[in-house]
């Protein structure tokens, strides 16, 4: 047996050039925590995860990598179920779940790599292109629907759908989804995210009425994943279809979302699910009972997964600078086709992260 040997993290923090509103939440930056695990040999695995501001970094260093180091580098599965019970009295879901799955990506790219191949093919999905998702504009009460949708239109050939954000404006949303949906190339669908802002469903029932007829690929988390009836009577008194599940960290959310009949298309954060090997549970129980799934954000990982995959635009872009530090990893030419080297296909970059020295 061939052990894991060491875990070292590192936090980067990001400005944006300008406050980004989601849902109740203002973003004025992205931080970012990084993890690489080594095993004996000094092969290395790396992950990242949006740290929303919570120490994740710490996290993982005072609760989560002793019960990984020493573990087989071969058997990320069983050093999961290690991580997990080894942390059970401080959490099994939250922060420390997400802590957990940060380590258990870098050890699954380990693996991969020790095997020589494509994280992809050690999972058996293949390297088929998969559905996309730009996330192509978040709308500003200082911007018009015009200049917003102009934003979208410039970027959206090719893509499966691309995404907004929703502004508590109807009569705003009423103009920009009119306009997209009859500007958009065909074959390109719109997603409109509502990032938990609703209230109820009464709430949204009432604003989206308001919209008058929108045509959307889905609606993407109406209201907190928790209110499995609620987002059930959206989908059932709307017309629209449905999607929900980003940032949530307990699986039971997940499953209640798709037994209550509450989804269409069942999101999935696969660092925040606990890593890849929840998430490849996740993927196959929702898939047996034929709800596809959508990866949210770290789009390198989730194209392993053979899920529709989320992105923002690659390079400079305003909303997250993920791309800029990503080095290596899946092609992005519309559907996105995951990257065929070896393990996960991707490095961080160390002028943006510090294994070796912790934050900049």
């Amino acid at each position: 047996m061939t052990a894991v040997a060491r875990i070292d993290t590192a936090t980067a923090v990001l400005p944006l050039p300008a406050p980004l509103q989601l849902g109740a939440m203002t973003v004025t930056r992205r931080e970012y925590s990084a993890v690489r695990a080594t095993d004996a040999d000094g092969t290395a695995g790396v992950a990242y995860c949006l740290s929303r501001e919570a120490p994740m970094a710490e996290i993982v260093e005072r609760l989560v990598a002793a019960h990984a180091v020493g573990a087989d580098a071969d058997d990320p599965a069983a050093t999961w179920d290690r991580m997990l019970r080894g942390s059970a009295i401080v959490g099994r879901v939250g922060l420390v779940r997400r802590a957990i799955g940060l380590v258990d990506i870098a050890l699954w790219d380990i693996a991969a790599r020790r095997a020589g191949q494509p994280l992809w093919r050690m999972l058996g999905t293949g390297d088929a292109a998969r559905p996309s998702m730009l996330v192509a504009a978040y709308p500003t009460p200082d911007r018009t629907p015009r200049a917003v949708a102009d934003e979208v239109l410039a970027q959206a050939d090719g893509w499966t759908n691309v995404k907004i954000s929703r502004l508590p404006d109807p009569a705003y949303m009423r103009e920009l989804i009119g306009i997209l949906n009859r500007e958009l190339p065909r074959g390109t669908g719109l997603v409109v995210d509502v990032g938990f802002g609703w209230r109820d469903a009464d709430e949204a029932l009432a604003e989206i009425a308001q919209w008058g007829d929108p045509q959307l690929a889905w609606l993407e988390d109406p209201l907190l994943p928790e209110d499995a009836a609620g987002c059930a009577r959206i989908r059932r008194e709307s017309g629209l279809t449905l999607s929900v599940g980003d940032e949530v960290t307990d699986p039971a959310v997940l499953r209640a979302l798709v037994e209550e009949a509450a989804v269409d298309v069942l999101r999935l954060d696969v660092v925040a699910i606990g890593g890849i090997t929840p998430a490849r549970e996740m993927i196959d129980w929702a898939t047996e009972r034929g709800v596809p799934v959508s990866g949210h954000v770290y789009s390198e990982v989730t194209a392993h997964l053979g899920i529709g995959v989320e992105t923002f635009a690659r390079g400079a872009n305003p909303y997250d600078p993920a791309p800029s530090f990503i080095v290596g990893g899946p092609s992005y030419v519309g559907p996105v086709v995951p990257a065929d080297a070896p393990g996960l296909g991707f490095t961080l970059d160390p002028q943006v992260f510090d294994l070796d020295g912790g934050i900049r």
